[in-house]
């Protein structure tokens, strides 16, 4: 890569903005080239700005992060490699946004040498993830397998206990009978 790694800051919190251009700055390699504090201001930003990496938070008001992500990664064009930076570590979120495209998954409370070190790895093509990428990876492949065990039929029961439906609700819809408790009698000796 010649020149610096140019980057695009987009976060809805202004001292974030601020703090993070200021540590990215003190890096002579590095260098900011917009701020952005909505996802529809990153995506219209990204069109006149050439930006190598975009820090992206994933709640801001308006547009989600996740909205913003492939809106913008252009596939063939060489658009921007996206690296999360966040608070949100839910299995869920994190593996949505590395399946969107995002190169790098960091979060808010990690040191700036790292956060320097995943913009750094990012830009040179490589990859850059928290362990709460892994842990959400596993936690996936963990689901898959435990879904694997269970048939479609268990699974349609599993579902419906967990969205809170009582017994007789699951037994009706399914058309099985309910299975009634009774007291144990006493035996004597």
């Amino acid at each position: 890569m010649d020149g610096p790694i140019r980057i695009m800051i987009v976060d809805d919190h202004e001292v974030v903005r601020r703090g993070l251009e200021g540590i990215i700055s003190a890096s002579d390699d590095l260098h900011v080239v917009g701020l952005a504090s909505s996802g529809e201001e990153a995506v219209d930003l990204a069109d006149s700005v050439d930006c190598d990496i975009v820090l992206l938070d994933l709640q801001m008001h308006g547009m989600h992060g996740l909205e913003v992500i492939p809106q913008l990664i252009r596939e063939g064009e060489g658009g921007p490699r996206i690296i999360v930076l966040t608070i949100h570590d839910d299995d869920e979120i994190v593996l949505r946004a590395v399946k969107s495209g995002a190169s790098g998954y960091v979060l808010k409370n990690a040191s700036a040498d790292e956060l320097i070190r995943a913009i750094r790895h990012v830009a040179a093509g490589g990859r850059h993830f928290d362990e709460v990428v892994v842990k959400a990876f596993l936690s996936d492949e963990q689901r898959a397998r435990d879904k694997e065990l269970l048939t479609p039929h268990e699974l349609e029961i599993l579902r419906m206990v967990a969205a809170g439906a009582t017994n007789r609700q699951v037994a009706h819809h399914l058309f099985l009978s309910v299975l009634r408790s009774f007291p144990r009698t006493q035996t004597t000796k």
